[in-house]
């Protein structure tokens, strides 16, 4: 998501926009571009991602609160943030003598040790994780349980950061200020101070998490897998990412699904195909077939006449839909006409026969 997109126009919708009418607006435009409604259709799986990123910040209160006042660049980073907020400002900066080399290593190294610095909570990264699943367990869902390596609060300080029972002391450093005064050639500002960030107080770091107040570690997670999943679907797990920093709200756990191929089925967005054999006799004359879907055997009528590579339709015999769960896809069985080898005389007498009672050459088609 780059600073030029504008998530509202993405969406469809106002800026004062309700809470549902963003939910709406995300379910018809998700029904609209999603990649198993479009398969093969880049542009419409693009179109998806933006869809379903810009709903994730605009349904999100506190994310579009801080959408509205700030925006986005393509990394998540702030595009306009406020310099206080970054903890610098650029009172008393002279950029009249400075080069382009001394700009980029300055800027370069105050960025640096600012974020790897930072006292204030912050977010928990979000986490992916890849599961392989059966043919069956896609179509009809799973509960089961993963082993996820995550940042965990620390037990030791209590996600504080800080060893329990130590005293603050004033920031050697700033004096206690906050504020830390830098200077490069000719350049001189302020900011946040990099042993205390910005508190102006010391204490003791906790050993355990060296003060940043989690740990990793692998935790189990319960997850619930919907029916209708396809490789590449995508399943947010709100709150199962890392734990935030110093008491910051936790990241999400999203879960990628890939799908073993079936020794039988062939999924197409949410219809299922298959193929059947049928004897001549069965293609000729007529017959009913017993045939395999995903809920059970299932009765396929085979009109007199039926050619090769024929198709028939079972209405609601495919995947149920992720965008409804109430729909499902259809299933399509192709049949093929399977021609026996005649060995003995009589059979090769019957064939015979049966040529000349339908003397109709099947190839003058090609002539006309």
């Amino acid at each position: 998501m780059t600073g030029r997109d504008d998530l509202y126009i993405i969406l469809e919708v106002g800026r004062t926009a309700s809470e549902n009418d963003i939910k709406r607006a995300f379910r018809k435009l998700a029904r609209r571009c999603h990649p198993d409604i479009n398969p093969g259709d880049r542009s419409a799986e693009e179109r998806f991602k933006k869809i379903s990123e810009a709903y994730e910040v605009l349904s999100d209160p506190a994310k579009r609160k801080f959408y509205d006042e700030n925006g986005f660049y393509t990394d998540g980073v702030l595009a306009s943030a406020r310099p206080a907020e970054w903890g610098f400002t650029f009172e008393g900066l002279n950029f009249s003598k400075a080069g382009p080399a001394g700009f980029g290593e300055m800027f370069g190294q105050v960025f640096t040790r600012h974020t790897t610095l930072r006292w204030e909570p912050e977010r928990g990264q979000d986490l992916e994780y890849q599961i392989s699943l059966s043919f069956d367990d896609s179509i009809h869902g799973i509960k089961t349980g993963i082993s996820v390596l995550r940042k965990a609060p620390c037990p030791s300080c209590k996600s504080t950061g800080r060893k329990l029972g130590a005293r603050e002391s004033g920031c050697m450093r700033c004096s206690g200020t906050g504020k830390a005064g830098v200077a490069k050639g000719l350049l001189q500002f302020s900011m946040n101070c990099p042993e205390c960030g910005g508190s102006g107080v010391q204490v003791s770091q906790c050993s355990d998490c060296n003060g940043e107040g989690r740990v990793s570690r692998n935790e189990p997670v319960e997850v619930e897998i919907p029916a209708g999943v396809s490789t590449g679907t995508r399943i947010r797990f709100a709150g199962k990412g890392d734990s935030g920093r110093l008491g910051g709200p936790p990241g999400d756990l999203y879960v990628l699904t890939n799908v073993a191929p079936h020794r039988f089925f062939r999924r197409m967005g949410d219809n299922i195909h298959c193929t059947v054999p049928i004897t001549i006799a069965e293609a000729a004359l007529g017959a009913k077939i017993e045939v395999p879907t995903i809920d059970g055997p299932a009765v396929v009528r085979i009109p007199p006449g039926t050619q090769n590579s024929q198709t028939f339709r079972l209405r609601d015999k495919g995947s149920p839909s992720l965008l409804d769960p109430r729909a499902r896809g259809d299933q399509y069985v192709e049949v093929r006409v399977v021609v026996p080898r005649v060995g003995d005389e009589r059979s090769k007498e019957i064939l015979r026969e049966l040529s000349k009672l339908n003397p109709e050459d099947p190839r003058k088609e090609i002539w006309k």
